[in-house]
């Protein structure tokens, strides 16, 4: 590691801190947030939504939060259309949701945890669009599943009024991602936004490992950990490691969105294709990955298999799509040498290859 980059992981660690006032506070996420889906109306101009959705510009809403008693919490937000490609192809585009911090901190709620990233359907076709948004908020459970150092995410039934009484209503199927500043808090650090130059040597190898093969286990190439797409990195006070937790998973094969498109950078001919993208292992750390993976394996199963919003064939689509990772796993975890040659993860895993890809057959 070089002088440069050694000063820039001790002025990091040096600068954190935690700022007292976070610190068992709730947020309008924790509100929200647990089992049960909730129920939420977003009122805002519609048609400005769907028709400027490449704007930057804020546009004011209500948000409007059903409440266990039967009543409405009502929050006056701004909100505008996120993300590079989903905007440009999606009839209806994700949304960042703004909370007014002064109206957070006379709720009691933390104020630093403004903002919520809502994923929508995306397509008009209400039964896909569904489908999309369910599958992918499914490969967020089964992260958090692999690892404590994930995003929480909520289930919600969204009803969009037209401010402009344009259009008539949409319901439609959406979860809410929490704030990246609470979620770094929560695991016990803060966001880096200056980490990149830094990451191999810098990043916590084991989470690493986890998330580069559970991207492998998901079909996923969206992703780049030097580049930090689709990425955060939270560091930590207590240890000169960083976290990485990853994000935005419409482009994996498990989720198969009808607009993702295969990576050319990595060659790849179909989404279902998958290829792994992260840092060189040792035989030892791969396989105690694997059987991290394989000892979740059936809390994974289960709860896409008790998912009773999805239909029994995209259940099932979701299972075989799996059963591939896992049986390349078991191979890996158990095989001799011979055999271990012939797995493409174990190939790309240890010896760094990058751009071979394996195939998955319906």
């Amino acid at each position: 590691m070089n002088l440069r980059v050694t000063t820039t992981i001790v002025a990091a660690l040096l600068s954190w801190s935690l700022p007292s006032s976070l610190v068992g506070q709730s947020s309008i996420f924790d509100q929200m947030y647990g089992d049960a889906i909730i129920n939420i109306e977003i009122e805002a101009n519609l048609e400005e939504i769907i028709n400027e959705r490449r704007s930057e510009e804020d546009l004011p809403a209500i948000f409007s939060l059903a409440l266990p008693n039967g009543q409405r919490e009502n929050y006056e937000i701004k909100l505008k259309s996120r993300g590079k490609f989903r905007r440009r192809v999606c009839e209806f585009p994700p949304l960042t949701l703004n909370f007014p911090k002064k109206r957070l901190k006379e709720a009691g709620l933390a104020a630093d945890f403004d903002k919520l990233k809502l994923v929508t359907h995306c397509l008009d076709d209400k039964i896909m669009g569904n489908d999309n948004v369910l599958k992918e908020y499914l490969v967020y459970q089964l992260y958090q599943q692999l690892a404590a150092e994930s995003y929480r995410v909520q289930l919600a039934r969204v009803t969009y009024v037209d401010s402009a009484k344009q259009l008539g209503k949409i319901k439609r199927y959406a979860f809410l991602i929490e704030d990246t500043d609470e979620m770094a808090t929560r695991i016990g650090g803060e966001e880096c936004e200056d980490c990149r130059g830094a990451l191999r040597d810098s990043l916590d190898s084991v989470i690493a490992m986890r998330t580069a093969v559970f991207q492998y286990m998901i079909g996923n190439a969206d992703w780049d950990m030097a580049m930090l797409r689709n990425l955060k990195i939270v560091r930590t006070p207590n240890k000169p490691s960083w976290i990485p937790v990853p994000y935005d998973f419409d482009f994996s094969g498990l989720v198969a969105t009808s607009y993702a498109v295969p990576s050319r950078d990595h060659g790849l001919l179909s989404i279902k294709e998958r290829v792994y993208l992260g840092p060189a292992s040792s035989e030892s750390q791969l396989v105690e990955t694997l059987r991290h993976f394989i000892r979740n394996k059936p809390a994974m199963y289960n709860t896409i298999d008790q998912f009773k919003l999805l239909d029994r064939a995209s259940k099932d689509n979701m299972i075989a799509y799996l059963d591939t990772f896992f049986a390349e796993a078991d191979q890996i975890v158990e095989s001799n040498t011979a055999q271990l040659e012939a797995s493409t993860l174990y190939q790309q895993a240890t010896k760094n290859l990058g751009g071979f890809q394996t195939s998955y057959t319906e």
